[in-house]
């Protein structure tokens, strides 16, 4: 587990009990890089008994810096890479399930990806994802796909939620991944962001948009399984908001492609 964060306590502190109510898998390893919070959050980070290891930087390097150095310090051979404001609402064996598709394809069994030709390297958990649209949180990534593809870019710029910086160089980031390894959508999409804004420029959102009318949802959530109509609609609207998001983002490719 590499846990990012930088403020937001309460934010960090859904993320975690939603995660540990939600995931079942018996051997985890929580490594927590943060990027120079506040001091209730470093404090809150000291008082985890199940936190491994704790990276506490004494500044904001930018979420790239965060990134690498948790992935650094994770000894397993794959790790789940989650930044501090998400919810999960499915509580079953989903992990198992996405190590066991790391396992399936290494023994060449059938595993639905993308590129096809390429091993497997990560396994996205966000609900309405597609696999053409590789990202990073949150996800369950080998640590060999890691090591091959190198590290996320890094910058000094300070980060308050999510800038455009981080935007504009993940897309060189993902072309690198997809040209050594191949994506998957986990068996059951279990999280849903909750916070923050993103000036994403890919998805042709240059203005700021709130995401912080999830959190009336949060009540809503999956229980052990069982669905209600908040899932229903919430994956319904984010299905079409992935399919709008995806063709900007082809745009966005063909145009820097063309150098236009």
């Amino acid at each position: 587990m590499c846990v990012l964060s930088f403020n937001r306590l309460r934010y960090l502190q859904q993320t975690l009990d939603t995660f540990r109510d939600a995931c079942t898998y018996p051997n985890l390893e929580f490594v927590f890089a943060d990027n120079g919070s506040s001091r209730e959050v470093v404090e809150y980070i000291d008082g985890l008994e199940y936190a491994h290891k704790k990276i506490i930087n004494m500044q904001n390097n930018g979420i790239g810096h965060a990134m690498n150095q948790a992935r650094r310090a994770a000894s397993g051979d794959y790790f789940f890479n989650l930044e501090n404001d998400w919810v999960f609402f499915y509580k079953s064996d989903w992990m198992e399930r996405g190590v066991l598709l790391f396992e399936r394809d290494e023994r060449g069994e059938p595993v639905e990806k993308r590129p096809h030709g390429h091993p497997l390297g990560l396994v996205k958990y966000k609900l309405g994802a597609g696999i053409p649209n590789y990202t990073n949180n949150p996800s369950l990534m080998s640590k060999k796909a890691f090591r091959d593809v190198g590290e996320f870019p890094q910058y000094g710029r300070e980060y308050t939620y999510v800038s455009e910086d981080v935007h504009r160089i993940e897309p060189h980031y993902i072309k690198r991944f997809r040209e050594k390894y191949a994506c998957a959508l986990s068996e059951t999409p279990c999280a849903l962001h909750i916070g923050g804004y993103t000036t994403n420029p890919n998805y042709g959102n240059r203005g700021k948009r709130g995401f912080g009318e999830l959190d009336s949802l949060l009540g809503g959530r999956w229980k052990d399984g069982r669905m209600n109509a908040t899932y229903v609609i919430m994956k319904a609207r984010n299905r079409f908001r992935l399919r709008k998001a995806l063709r900007k983002y082809r745009e966005f490719e063909r145009r820097r492609g063309s150098g236009g």
